[in-house]
């Protein structure tokens, strides 16, 4: 007996025209063909498809009897495809062959006559995600829309963040016959509805770079305390942040370690929270002057803020306000597993703080003091920061 064949077929935009010339002879060797709706509807002049929920793909090839199976998907097999998860299942049952397509990502940059090489790429379709971290720190990002997170959706909320003057361009149902492409600023492309099949092209030129530490001489203090750069430094590394984290930075100040933790969680978010409001309003500038568009101040007393976030990954507190233990408190009750640090320049803080975190299975505590040395004429004069202390709870892995 011969070993079945399946075929996933990337589809491109899903029109007849716009198939591969390899997936339109993959098409005619197959003995089946299984497809979304969508997709079954486009191709039905070129092809007999049998109609399946995406979730049921797998299962539909695998039920049927002839050797030769294609699988017709959207886009590109390569670029965020169900492809990956239909290999998965079907690779005990049979060989898989993966047939590429063009996918939007190729097509709207092909309209614009750009290169897609230095982009940042990203879907959002029925996903989490965070466009304004991508924004902020790529100069090009490219993301698929749709669901929650569709195209007027993400461009309310580059606007609301304070990018909406940057432009983005929108491909609606790109490569078929209702094919749409529009190009604005993001405010403006705000107030319009566009399709779930959207993509968007956003450039960002005055993107800051993730990779550089935040440096005090970066940020605006006037009259705000502020955890020096040592101190921060130490900090953030100590929380081992991921890329898609959401953190909280409670009692913010100035903004900075909010600044740091940014750069890190390039595709997260950052919540400020901050009750004084000279803190919230140098918060802003800091964040725009710094280019971390992903860091979204919150004006009020953490402990009543907390609950109307997401779920956070980590935070860092700076300031409690006499309520250290029912933040910690509100915190573990939305995660179990959150990592948190706590920042205390006196010993009545670091007592509070060493038994806030009493109930963490990971506890530990560092000390940073540091010296700065400054030219002055000929001599190098040094200059000592207060020393800070970092109590850090969390999980053991």
């Amino acid at each position: 007996m011969k070993k079945r064949v399946f075929s996933i077929i990337g589809a491109g935009s899903g029109q007849p025209d716009g198939l591969t010339r390899e997936a339109l002879d993959t098409i005619k060797l197959c003995d089946a063909l299984v497809s979304t709706e969508r997709l079954a509807k486009d191709l039905s002049s070129i092809a007999k498809i049998s109609v399946h929920e995406t979730s049921k793909l797998a299962q539909a090839a695998m039920s049927i009897k002839e050797e030769h199976i294609g699988i017709l998907v959207s886009g590109d097999t390569g670029f965020f495809s169900v492809a990956s998860s239909l290999n998965e299942k079907l690779k005990d049952h049979g060989k898989v062959e993966m047939i590429c397509g063009l996918n939007s990502m190729q097509m709207i940059c092909a309209k614009f006559g750009i290169s897609y090489q230095d982009a940042k790429f990203l879907s959002l379709h029925g996903r989490n995600g965070s466009l304004l971290g991508a924004v902020s720190y790529n100069k090009k990002v490219i993301a698929l829309t749709g669901g929650e997170q569709n195209a007027q959706k993400l461009c309310q909320t580059l606007s609301a963040a304070g990018l909406g003057d940057i432009t983005v361009s929108i491909g609606e149902n790109i490569g078929s016959k209702s094919e749409r492409i529009l190009t604005d600023t993001a405010e403006s492309l705000s107030e319009q509805k566009f399709a779930d099949l959207s993509v968007m092209l956003v450039l960002n030129p005055n993107a800051a770079d993730r990779h550089l530490a935040v440096l005090d001489a970066e940020m605006e203090r006037g009259k705000v305390p502020m955890t020096k750069q040592e101190a921060r430094w130490t900090a953030v590394r100590m929380l081992d942040l991921k890329p898609s984290d959401t953190v909280f930075d409670i009692g913010a100040g100035t903004g900075s370690i909010s600044m740091e933790m940014a750069r890190k969680v390039y595709n997260g978010m950052v919540y400020a929270i901050e009750q004084k409001e000279e803190a919230i309003e140098l918060i802003e500038k800091n964040r725009k002057n710094l280019g971390s568009f992903n860091v979204l101040p919150f004006e009020g007393q953490a402990a009543s803020i907390i609950d109307k976030l997401p779920i956070p990954d980590a935070a860092f507190i700076g300031g409690s306000d006499g309520q250290m233990q029912e933040i910690i408190k509100k915190l573990l009750n939305k995660n179990p597993k959150i990592k948190v640090i706590i920042s205390a320049v006196s010993l009545e803080t670091l007592l509070e703080a060493k038994n806030a975190i009493k109930n963490f299975d990971n506890q530990n505590i560092v000390q940073i003091h540091s010296i700065r040395g400054c030219r002055i004429n000929d001599t190098t004069e040094f200059t000592s920061n207060n020393p800070i202390y970092l109590i850090y709870g969390g999980t053991k892995a």
